[in-house]
């Protein structure tokens, strides 16, 4: 026994274990004072939800043409994360790169695409920042706030334009049903804590929901610059009155953090600090067959960083505003579903290493849905756009979808899209990275195609894929060079490229078939991707990076009466050779209107690294404790 005891501190320091402890005496404590609390209903699992993000039409998902992955509310509260960037780590083709931990920093790409070319919106409004792909992640939205994040994957272009060529995540917020206030609190490893707070309240037409966060950490590597200090607020209205309905949503995010190894190996030294802003306002108008949605928006973010070359603090300083106006509409006919609108929006970058620039964008769009017969659904799409920098360019599209039985969808895709250079990728100029002015924007043709299958409790998908692109951007070097004199990156369109794979999806709810039992859900996934890519003989920093295999894993426990644990598991190998299994948990308990939680992150103490060259966290271990009221 005291062997064993030796060996847990050994593996697990001494402050974590009292926290371990404490928190499972709380667990118990609480579980002795509800044992005579009676059974819930078994859950019920919705088995076709309405989708908004595949289309300008909304449909069923059982109707849709391309893959879409949804996660839910319920979903989000029962696992071990805090931020979007930890979400999306738990869907199958999707590749998160994450610099740091919680949040701090995170690329994501989908089905061996780069980061550039996955489109980020929160409520239908684009958050890919015209500076850099880095920063779009710099979300100005708490997870108390998130409704459900619908994750498509393959091309979007068709519907929202440039930047969605391999696939488009959208985070839609929640809506205010009654008053309600709440909030949480943890504590962990490295110093870490996380606070927020939320409430909501609704007078008749009227709902209104703010929420406020703080995490912050002292860093998980000694004597390195990884500690950060996050701050969130978010704000939203609504105006509801059946027919007619506004919004209006206000979003600030401030990230101070150390960078250390998060862009270059020869230069490791480096800072950053992010701040967003988000604000939009989204009608939505009903006049018998018609719809009518116009929405304005803007999005300012600054950028500080700070990287030490040869002894010397370098600093360049951004400040990109991204802003305008669309227009959209639906009408129902005896022909289908006809969606129609346009666009003007208007870039622009102050920096003190890109210089000053602007440019804008002026397009339409149309797509067309409808059903010849019961069990075939067609849709059909182009979206044509005018670059300041580019002239028009334009992105056909064509889905379908047939119900082959009950509950058993056969879908295929297919579309063209396009991405431009952001202003790093043609401006930046350091020792360590060059941009070029020169550079094209990417191009690409994208086909799918797959089966869906959904019963009560039970559901699989497979799906194939191809990915022509060409003019693929990437920061390249000579990969024959002197190690203590490297060269630096340099942007540049490579050769054509071809990705193509496979995946596989299974899930089980065993409660919504027999009632309560130990398993309430699992899920498992797999991923495989192969790419054929020229690059000339020249090393590549992001784009062939990308996951080969891909394997995700889940199980919901009910342990007894209002004691829960859920389990994390994905396994990822890179095409450069580089592979890791990370398993995540959190165990949680419910007593009337608080939640008291333990959350274990890289359980097993994983060293790899998700992007470059920046080391991930080992395990961290993290106590809390949530309420919620209903006003």
């Amino acid at each position: 026994m005291t062997n064993m005891w030796t060996g847990m501190k050994k593996l697990i320091p001494m402050d974590s274990m009292r926290l371990i402890l404490a928190c499972i005496l709380c667990l118990l404590l609480a579980h002795q004072g509800s044992l005579m609390a009676q059974e819930e209903d078994a859950p019920f699992y919705t088995l076709d939800p309405v989708v908004v993000t595949a289309s300008r039409i909304p449909e069923y998902l059982s109707k849709i043409g391309q893959s879409v992955t949804i996660i839910s509310r319920e979903k989000i509260e029962t696992l071990p994360v805090d931020s979007v960037s930890d979400l999306l780590e738990t869907v199958s083709g999707v590749d998160v790169r994450q610099r740091g931990a919680h949040g701090v920093q995170a690329d994501v790409a989908i089905r061996g695409s780069s980061f550039e070319q996955t489109l980020i919106l929160v409520d239908g409004v684009s958050m890919n920042d015209p500076q850099t792909g880095h920063h779009n992640m710099d979300l100005p939205v708490n997870l108390e706030d998130i409704e459900r994040i619908e994750v498509l994957k393959g091309p979007g272009a068709r519907i929202y334009g440039q930047n969605a060529m391999a696939g488009v995540i959208n985070i839609i917020t929640r809506e205010v049903e009654h008053g309600a206030a709440g909030g949480y609190a943890k504590y962990g490893d490295y110093h870490y804590y996380d606070c927020g707070a939320h409430g909501a309240l609704k007078i008749g037409d009227i709902s209104n929901r703010v929420s406020v966060s703080r995490r912050s950490s002292t860093g998980y590597i000694k004597d390195k610059d990884t500690d950060f200090d996050i701050n969130t607020l978010t704000y939203k209205g609504v105006i509801n009155t059946g027919n007619h309905e506004f919004q209006l949503g206000l979003g600030y995010v401030d990230k101070d953090f150390g960078a250390y190894r998060f862009y270059s190996d020869t230069y490791p030294n480096e800072r950053e600090r992010t701040k967003t802003l988000l604000a939009y306002s989204n009608w939505h108008l009903k006049m018998a067959d018609l719809e009518v949605m116009p929405r304005v928006f803007w999005r300012r973010h600054k950028d500080d960083f700070k990287i030490e070359i040869r002894g010397d603090w370098n600093r360049n300083e951004h400040r990109t505003d991204a802003y305008g106006v669309e227009l959209g509409s639906r009408l129902k006919s005896q022909l289908g579903t006809t969606a129609l609108g346009g666009e003007i929006a208007f870039e622009d970058v102050v920096s003190s290493n890109l210089g000053d620039h602007d440019r804008n964008r002026t397009g339409v769009f149309i797509e067309h849905k409808f059903c010849p017969v019961e069990w075939l659904t067609l849709g059909l799409g182009i979206s044509a756009m005018h670059y300041s920098d580019w002239g028009w360019e334009y992105w056909p599209g064509a889905e379908l979808n047939v119900e082959l039985t009950d509950g058993v969808n056969w879908f295929a895709s297919s579309g063209r899209s396009f991405r431009i250079p952001t202003y790093t990728e043609l401006y930046y100029d350091t020792p360590a990275n060059q941009g070029n002015p020169d550079l094209k924007p990417e191009d690409a043709w994208t086909y799918e195609t797959g089966v869906r299958w959904r019963k009560k409790g039970l559901g699989a998908n497979c799906s194939l894929f191809l990915h022509n692109a060409k003019d693929v951007i990437d920061w390249t070097r000579a990969s024959d060079y002197d190690p203590q004199n490297p060269p630096p990156w340099k942007a540049q369109n490579i050769a054509e490229s071809t990705t193509k794979g496979f995946e596989l999806g299974l899930d089980f709810y065993p409660e919504a078939l027999f009632g309560n039992t130990l398993i309430s859900a699992a899920n498992i996934s797999y991923t495989y991707l192969d790419s054929d890519w020229d690059t000339g003989g020249l090393e590549s920093k992001y784009v062939l990076d990308h996951l080969r295999h891909q394997i995700l894993g889940s199980i919901e426990l009910d342990w007894f009466d209002s004691l829960t644990q859920a389990v994390i598991a994905r396994y990822e190998k890179r095409m450069v050779g580089d592979s890791h299994f990370v398993l995540d948990t959190r165990l949680a308990y419910e007593w009337q209107n608080y939640e008291l939680f333990l959350e274990v992150t890289n359980l097993f103490d994983e060293e790899y690294v998700e992007s470059g060259f920046a080391p991930m966290p080992g395990r961290w271990i993290i106590g809390g404790v949530k309420f919620s009221l209903s006003l």
